[in-house]
This record gives C-alpha cells, structure tokens and sequence, in this order.
C-alpha cells in the first residue's frame, strides 16, 4: 500500500511538471516586437520587448522577432518529455537588413559581386562584417555602397535608395597610348572609363604626339542624345611639329602660306603634303611628307635649316628680271641690230637663234652652279616696232634651289626676282647704247 501511493505521488509530481508551462520572452534591442505564428501563418503580436509565452502540451509554439532593420529571429518551443524549457529566453537581434531599391527600374543589384537579378531586394549584413552593393546599368556610372555591422561604424539605413545618374561611356583608342585629356586635364592613356554627370557636358581631346588631336563633346542632359555606351577612336591624320632655322623663314603647305618660324603641318591619312620653307638669302627647302599604309610614316617633329644662299650673295634683287623692257631707238636698223649683237655676245658665249629680218635674239642658257643652288640666264631680244623702231629686251633669270641642276631640266627652274651680278648692266647697257 505505501509503494502504492509513492507511485501516485510520483504520477502526480512528473503530470505537474509536465504540465502547461510559460516562458518570458526578453528581446534586445527592447524596441523589437514578438510576435506568436499561427497555423495559418498570419502573425499576432505578443509585445515589444518582452512576452510571456504560454506552451501547453506537445504543442510546438513558434514565435518571430522583428525590428526594422535587423533579419527577423524565430523560435520554436515545444512542452514535452524530452525538452527542458527555461523559465526565460533572452533573444538578441544581431544581424542587419537594409531594404535597397534601385533606379533606373532596369539597373541591377550585385551583392559582394553577385547579380541579384533584380533592382530591389534585402541586404543582410551580419554581425562584425560588411557589405559591398553596387547598381549598375550599361551606359550609367555604377555608384557602389558598403554597409558595416560593427561596433564604431556608422550603423547601416533601414531604407537605401540608389539612383544612377551620371553617364559612363568606355572609350578604346588606337594607337593604344593615346592620351585622353578630360576639361583640360589628362586623365588616363588608352582604353578608359568616361564619366559624365548629369546635366554636364565634357569635353575630351585624345591626344598623341605626331598626331592630330581628336576633339569630341559628350553631354548627360536631358532632351539631348546620351553619349554612346562605347566609343572607338582611331588617330589616323598626323601632324609634324615643323621649326625652322632663320626663325622667320615661311612655311608653305602645298604652295599655300601657313606660317613662319613654327608650323603644325597636318598629313591626312592615305595622303601627301608638300612643304617648302624659304626665305630670301638662303636655299629653300622642299620635303614631301605620306601618311599611308605600308610607308615610312612622317616624323613627329622636323628642325628644317635652310643654308645660306651663295647665289643671294653674288646676286641682286632687281625689278628688271624676267620683265619685258621695251627701248626706242633713233638709230638705224641695222646699226640698233649690230649693238643688240654686240652687248648680248659680250655676256654670253652663244646665240640659240638670232634672225636679222625678224630682229629676234635668244640666247643658249648661261648656267652658274652653287653649293645649294643652280642659276640659269639668258636674254630674249624681239623687235616690237619698226616706226619708230622699238625692241623689247627680257632677261630671264631662273633658279632651281638645288645644286648641280641640269640645264634642260625646265620643270626644276622657277623665275628668281634676283640678276646676277654678272648680268646686273645688261639692261642699262642696252637702254644706253640704243639711244
């Protein structure tokens, strides 16, 4: 009979503990609500901060913890056998939630990297690490943000909105070192990122020595066209930074006056330029310069010296070169023909042609060769009237700005404005004795 009964006590004693208990719920931070999940899995809430939750009998009770910006915290108690259950439960919310929403509605969100496919989403940071969201959208800036879950840093936002707004442009260039210069200012050499803020234009210079700058604008304003999303430049014309020696010696590009002393000489691509520097008292230069595939390409920079003339030093300058000078005469035919012979034979060793009847003279060139330069001269005679009795006397003085150039080669001569001084009496001569 007392065994009996100790068991009864025993029964009685373990029914109690197993009976319906109750627990306190004690959250941190004490602003989190609890909330009881029921069946259906609509949630009713027990209490902010704390909650006493009451277990019956095998019945699992599952609760949810929540404050914004913190990842919700369940639990699931359960009253039975095998479970000690504490009289209080202390649940602290650790890990972070940021709600992240991104614009334009077709930009993505990448987590530490990875494409969240999507532009809205939850970013959860957890306890003593960070987070790294970037949005991008081809065509846009990507504007990047790292959130932080740690003690002494700047606590993470509930709510994130990131709106790309500025305009990215990837530029490729060839050459490959083609300098982009921003707004004046050299910011990268070769394949770049270009950034454009919104409302802004900008504009870029791409730049290479020997080369012609490329200047492009590109604006972010509204009711205009968006830059490209890449933009593929190829610096093609080249361009010879030209200096020359006398400092004031004019530059001609393709027989056109450019400058003087210093010229940036421009050679389209697939084309030629002819430059001539000269100057009075000195040889002129000439140099052809091609920008074409497989040919030598033209130098970045050429210090043209041009050397003293020695055909200058033993000349002068005269307005009575290559200029028809027309001379009367009150003397007879034959006696004006006689002293046209007689001056045009003591300056030159040989007549080409010469017809009394016509009263016509021309003489063989008279060629004088130089360091750097090569003078031919010869005088032309032609009765102009008979009544009174006129000649027109011309003395064509030409130079071929290169040493050594044969006499027959008409196309290399040019008329020079200056007589030898050899010749430099000829006309007065004639002028004198004629009359």
């Amino acid at each position: 009979m007392k065994n009996l009964l100790l068991m009864l006590g025993f029964l009685l004693f373990f029914s109690n503990a197993w009976a319906d208990k109750s627990i306190t719920i004690v959250c941190s931070p004490n602003q989190a609500t609890i909330y009881r999940v029921l069946d259906n899995n609509s949630e009713v809430a027990l209490g902010t901060g704390t909650a006493v939750l009451k277990i019956d009998k095998d019945e699992p009770i599952k609760i949810v913890v929540r404050l914004e910006g913190y990842k919700p915290l369940v639990r699931t108690y359960i009253n039975s056998k095998s479970v000690s259950l504490p009289k209080e439960d202390r649940l602290l919310l650790e890990d972070r939630l940021v709600r992240v929403n991104a614009q334009p509605h077709d930009a993505r969100i990448f987590i530490n990297g990875v494409d969240q496919s999507t532009n809205a989403g939850w970013v959860e940071i957890k306890k003593d690490a960070s987070v790294t969201v970037e949005v991008k959208k081809t065509g846009y800036f990507t504007k990047a943000k790292t959130y932080h879950n740690r003690q002494g840093m700047d606590i993470p936002p509930i709510n994130e909105s990131i709106a790309l707004t500025d305009r990215s442009m990837f530029v490729k260039t060839v050459p490959a070192d083609v300098q982009v210069v921003i707004n004046g200012k050299k910011v990268s050499e070769g394949n770049t990122e270009i950034i454009i803020p919104l409302e802004a234009c900008v504009t870029i210079e791409y730049v290479k020595d020997g080369y012609v700058t490329l200047e492009k604008q590109y604006c972010a304003k509204e009711g205009q066209p968006g830059p490209p999303v890449t933009e593929s430049i190829s610096l093609k014309d080249r361009q010879i930074a030209v200096r020359t020696t006398p400092e004031d010696a004019t530059i001609k590009i393709d027989g056109r006056v450019m400058g003087k002393g210093e010229y940036k000489v421009r050679v389209p691509y697939n084309q030629c330029v002819e430059v001539i520097v000269e100057k009075a008292g000195f040889v002129l230069s000439k140099k052809s310069y091609c920008n074409e595939d497989g040919v030598q390409p033209p130098p970045i920079a050429e210090h043209l010296v041009l050397p003293a003339d020695e055909a200058f030093i033993s000349s002068v300058q005269s307005d009575q070169a290559n200029i028809n000078f027309t001379i009367e005469t009150s003397k007879p035919e034959a006696d004006a023909w006689k002293i046209l012979s007689q001056i045009t034979m003591n300056y030159f060793d040989n007549i080409e042609l010469a017809d009394k009847e016509t009263g016509y003279i021309r003489t063989s060139w008279n060629l004088k060769n130089f360091l750097n330069n090569t003078i031919r001269t010869r005088i032309i005679v032609k009765q102009a009237d008979i009544m009174p009795l006129k000649y027109s006397i011309k003395l064509v003085s030409e130079f071929s700005g290169e040493a050594k150039t044969s006499v027959k080669e008409d196309e290399s001569y040019l008329p020079w404005d200056r007589i030898l001084n050899t010749y430099k009496d000829v006309i007065s001569e004639f002028q004198s004795r004629l009359r």
